[in-house]
């Protein structure tokens, strides 16, 4: 907190912007340098803890490991945050003045440098207005290059004569900044409603809605962001998922969510939910609406009881019809108690017995007959390329078949000793006899000893080999209290130590990134049923924050409302905030673009004047394309042969300069294209050449 400062004396040469930003290149100045000591107190943490690594007992070890975490993440945040740390100032009329920034920054006494944007005391730099200015006299927004200050912008909130305002406002020059090739933050410049969206309750479900624009996206990253730092102990290590549609989109957005201090959230496009999948193609229209739609869970069903390929048509006395019939009764079985494909080989095993008059069924034949088969077995990918239509699918399979199950005994096979066939992996640390070896130590999770005594300690001698055993055991991090009767991996009999810790208990099987507590989902209204059951599996537990368009949804089974893509999601109500004003698309670009909009569908407000709109037909598209500059989208069927970007591929994205291809082209593609087009049109930031050799959509003749 820093006092309001002077402006210069009359009879100065220093003009009041360069006296102001003088004024904010002192307090930012101090930041970085408080930074440095910030800096050098993390690594000499880091080092501490390192420096712990060689002594101490295993709870010393705990506490180094946390330390170096600690400091590590320290280090991570101030080198992410560096660039422009500083970016806004509050002046209230009490006197008190705030500097705003991406990253909290207090001083050796404890007071704040810097307020965290995402704190409640940064809140009136976002919700103060005129008419509501929250004790808020000037809002200043700093732009900073690197630690320099380079601009100011400022809007007096209050009645009273401010000294020392400076800018043309920080809104309209932040629009202005040309785009680069990733979405920046807008942390400096979020407006009240967006403001409202980000900070919403966490819980339950957060429908944010609005045209292009208006910065939903920014919105939804900005919100994981605030999640993470009012709740960072419930949603930090990976637990806040966010869905985007395509690899473009997320990889554009990529930068956003570092730039604010934060690395922990999962990124991913619809075609990279399943895992070991990255998908990039979209299949067209009619093949999605088939792959989209619910009946696809009974047929993929089908598909996973069926016959794998390659396997055997007959068992003994048992042809190709019985093993058919045999199939069908397990299926039955099995769906009556719940038990899925991969967990029915034992199930398999009892009826084929059965059928045999109780014979044996040999591993061999149910290793063909009934493997444990993994979704891309049974639905393999066409032409070796999976489509983004294709991942719900093989998610499906997965839920349908189940993980493989893994054979039960009463009693672990290797103590019963006439059963016993190979070597088993030891469970914990086993002492035995070996006649050739002496005595010999196994490790937790080894088949072979880790040390062998020769015969320096005899048969008898179970008290020394066990003080010697203790001792390596020792060595390894654990200490042995007394010993128990057990079995080594071979079933002979052996000592078991008993352990002043217990072993560590060994993770689960399988990936365990789906146990997400947050999942926002962005361009939400593209969603078909079966990809809203693959996310719905993703946040069966997790409270979710909606993100979408109705005007922008293009996918043939995309839902017709809100309500109904909630009820998709599993989910049963939602909170609904929307966002009126688009901040992105100058107005004579966004009055042509809302001509193809659906029925029904409300336009979006722009805030920015201007824009630049050039509509061109020509003879030869190759050629008018080459001599144009900027991003050139087109028809999927002819972005290759332009070197442009397919239209299937742009949502969410934004250009300063777009030139538009052969619309009619897009509308005709698919059922949806008037949409498609509409998405099309509202990428430019500043100016949209249109050019065509086929006549241009009725609508936009208009």
């Amino acid at each position: 907190m820093h006092a309001a400062p002077e402006h210069p004396p009359r009879g100065s040469t220093v003009s009041e912007a360069d006296h102001q930003i003088a004024i904010e290149q002192q307090v930012v100045d101090e930041v970085y340098a408080r930074l440095e000591v910030m800096r050098a107190q993390a690594k000499e943490l880091k080092a501490e803890g390192h420096s712990r690594a060689g002594s101490g007992p295993v709870g010393g070890l705990v506490e180094r490991d946390a330390m170096v975490l600690r400091a590590a993440a320290k280090l991570s945040d101030l080198d992410t945050q560096e660039e422009g740390i500083v970016f806004g100032r509050l002046d209230f009329d009490d006197g008190d003045t705030y500097r705003i920034g991406r990253l909290g920054v207090r001083d050796e006494n404890r007071e704040p440098l810097v307020v965290d944007w995402r704190a409640p005391a940064a809140a009136p730099f976002y919700r103060a207005t005129p008419g509501e200015p929250l004790g808020v006299e000037r809002r200043r927004v700093i732009t900073c290059e690197g630690p320099r200050v380079v601009g100011l912008d400022d809007e007096v909130l209050s009645t009273k004569d401010i000294d020392g305002v400076v800018g043309e406002g920080a809104l309209l020059a932040s629009l202005s900044r040309q785009r680069g090739e990733h979405m920046r933050d807008i942390v400096a410049t979020i407006q009240r409603e967006q403001d409202e969206a980000i900070r919403a309750p966490a819980h339950g479900v957060t429908l944010i809605t609005g045209g292009p624009g208006t910065g939903k996206t920014q919105v939804a990253l900005h919100r994981a962001a605030y999640l993470l730092y009012t709740d960072r102990g419930r949603f930090a290590d990976g637990r806040v998922l966010v869905v985007g549609p395509s690899t473009v989109f997320t990889e554009y957005i990529g930068k956003v969510l570092p730039g604010l201090g934060e690395d922990s959230v999962h990124l991913r496009a619809v075609g990279e939910l399943f895992e070991g999948v990255v998908a990039t193609r979209r299949d067209p229209a009619e093949v999605a609406r088939s792959k989209g739609d619910l009946k696809m869970v009974r047929a993929l069903t089908e598909l996973a009881w069926d016959i794998p390929p390659n396997a055997p048509d007959h068992l003994r006395t048992l042809k190709a019809d019985d093993l058919a019939k045999a199939r069908l009764e397990i299926r039955r079985r099995c769906e009556a108690q719940g038990i899925k494909p991969n967990g029915a080989r034992q199930e398999a095993a009892k009826v084929l017995s059965e059928l045999l008059d109780g014979k044996e069924i040999p591993d061999a034949f149910l290793n063909a007959w009934w493997p444990p088969l993994t979704p891309q077995d049974v639905l393999p990918a066409q032409h070796g390329q999976w489509s983004v239509d294709d991942v719900p699918l093989l998610d499906e399979l997965a839920e349908i078949l189940g993980t493989p199950e893994k054979p039960t005994a009463a009693k672990p096979e290797w103590r019963l000793r006439e059963l016993h066939s190979g070597t088993r992996l030891a469970e914990t640390f086993v002492l035995s006899w070996s006649l050739n070896d002496g005595w010999q130590l196994f490790a937790p999770g080894l088949s072979t000893p880790i040390a062998l005594s020769g015969q320096s300690i005899d048969n008898n001698g179970y008290w020394a080999a066990q003080r010697w055993a203790a001792a390596i055991i020792l060595r390894e991090g654990h200490k042995v209290v007394s010993w128990v009767d057990g079995f080594d991996p071979y079933g002979e009999e052996g000592y078991v130590p008993v352990l002043a810790e217990p072993l560590p208990v060994a993770e689960a099987e399988g990936p365990v990134d789906d146990a997400y507590l947050h999942v926002i989902l962005d361009e939400a209204q593209d969603l078909s049923p079966m990809e809203c059951r693959m996310i719905a599996r993703r946040a069966a537990d997790a409270s979710m924050t909606i993100v979408g368009d109705l005007g922008q949804a293009t996918h043939p089974l995309a839902a017709g409302s809100w309500p109904e893509l909630v009820q998709r999601l599993g989910k049963r109500q939602a909170r609904t905030l929307d966002l009126p004003t688009g901040y992105r698309v100058p107005q004579v670009i966004a009055n042509f673009a809302a001509r193809a909009l659906a029925p029904g569908i409300e336009p979006t407000r722009s805030f920015r004047p201007g824009g630049t709109l050039e509509i061109r037909q020509v003879n030869d598209l190759a050629e008018a394309v080459a001599r144009e500059k900027g991003a050139v989208i087109a028809p999927d069927h002819i972005a290759a042969s332009l070197n442009a970007i397919p239209v299937s591929q742009i949502k969410g994205l934004e250009y300063d300069r777009v030139v538009l291809v052969e619309p009619a082209d897009i509308v005709a593609a698919e059922p949806r294209g008037m949409s498609r087009l509409y998405v099309a049109l509202t990428r430019a930031v500043a100016e949209l050449i249109i050019l065509h050799t086929k006549p241009l959509p009725d609508r936009l003749r208009t």
